[in-house]
């Protein structure tokens, strides 16, 4: 891309540290916001949508809070960077389902924001969080379990792969 020997040695790599960057802040700040209103102000609204939609009304404050709790600390850990790639997986289940029981009854444009988010937890998912976060390392491949932080830096990942287990680093 660049000419350089190491992709990290020019801006191609920052940037992409920081689209991640941006694309966890755009995340994280849509999921704290929606999250906060199931567990706040709109719980009401939301208990009283979540009866109609799972079944007994009396289990909407449940499923209201239990998602809205989910989103919430989901997005905090994206916006973070902490544990991204996992928070990330159950954002997209989140929004998997929204999808099929909210938005897929509607016209097809009521869906683009949605599979939108979609996509970006879904990318957070594959790529993790880059370089810019609150961790030092995430790595959970046994070798990185053995050796503890300094494996990252030193060793890299079974795998092999840039943003492998590592969540964005360079294995």
């Amino acid at each position: 891309m660049c000419g350089k020997a190491n992709v990290m040695d020019c801006a191609h790599g920052r940037m992409k540290d920081f689209g991640l960057l941006a694309l966890r802040v755009a995340i994280g700040a849509i999921f704290i916001y929606t999250g906060y209103g199931k567990i706040g102000a709109g719980h009401e609204m939301t208990s009283a949508m979540f009866g109609k939609l799972i079944g007994p009304e009396s289990m909407g404050s449940f499923w209201a809070y239990f998602v809205g709790l989910a989103e919430f600390a989901g997005g905090v850990m994206v916006l973070l960077g902490v544990f991204a790639t996992y928070a990330s997986a159950w954002l997209s289940i989140i929004m998997v389902v929204a999808i099929l029981a909210v938005h897929a009854s509607g016209p097809f444009t009521g869906m683009f924001a949605p599979l939108a988010i979609l996509g970006g937890t879904l990318a957070l998912m594959g790529s993790g969080a880059g370089a810019y976060r609150l961790v030092e390392n995430q790595c959970h491949c046994p070798k990185c379990k053995e050796m503890g932080a300094k494996c990252e830096k030193e060793v890299g990942c079974e795998d092999g792969k840039e943003g492998g287990c590592c969540g964005g680093g360079k294995c």
